[in-house]
């Protein structure tokens, strides 16, 4: 048996949102944006711009309804940054389409926080040119 190899190659693609403190309440997950059917996350980052600053702790995930950490597991706000999502080769169900971003303060309240999200995938079965 041969494998068939496709003829046809796709880009990938990266969503892209900017959060803020006051678009998340500590400990639920926030909608970033929607990824399409059969989505295949590839890789993508959560970038601090400004630290959380709680009284005690600071932490963000990244998952969907599915798995609230598919995508990033309990990681530091306290400090600007960069960290790297892990992606897990997943093929993302209608039901688990919404990217959520939940961080979670403990202690006195934060008053500053800010960051971005960018996510890239594929999509299974989309073609964007052809290879020969």
């Amino acid at each position: 048996m041969t494998i068939s190899v496709p003829d046809t190659r796709q880009y990938p693609l990266v969503a892209n949102a900017a959060f803020v403190l006051a678009d998340t309440a500590s400990g639920v997950g926030a909608v970033a944006f929607a990824l399409p059917q059969n989505a295949v996350v590839t890789g993508g980052q959560v970038i601090i711009d400004t630290a959380y600053d709680s009284g005690t702790s600071d932490a963000i995930e990244v998952g969907d309804a599915g798995d609230d950490n598919r995508y990033l597991t309990t990681t530091s706000v306290a400090a600007a940054g960069r960290t790297a999502l892990v992606p897990t080769g997943y093929q993302v169900a209608n039901a688990n389409r919404n990217i959520l971003v939940e961080v979670t303060s403990v202690g006195t309240a934060a008053t500053a926080g800010a960051g971005r999200i960018q996510v890239a995938y594929i999509v299974e079965g989309r073609a964007t040119e052809n290879f020969e």
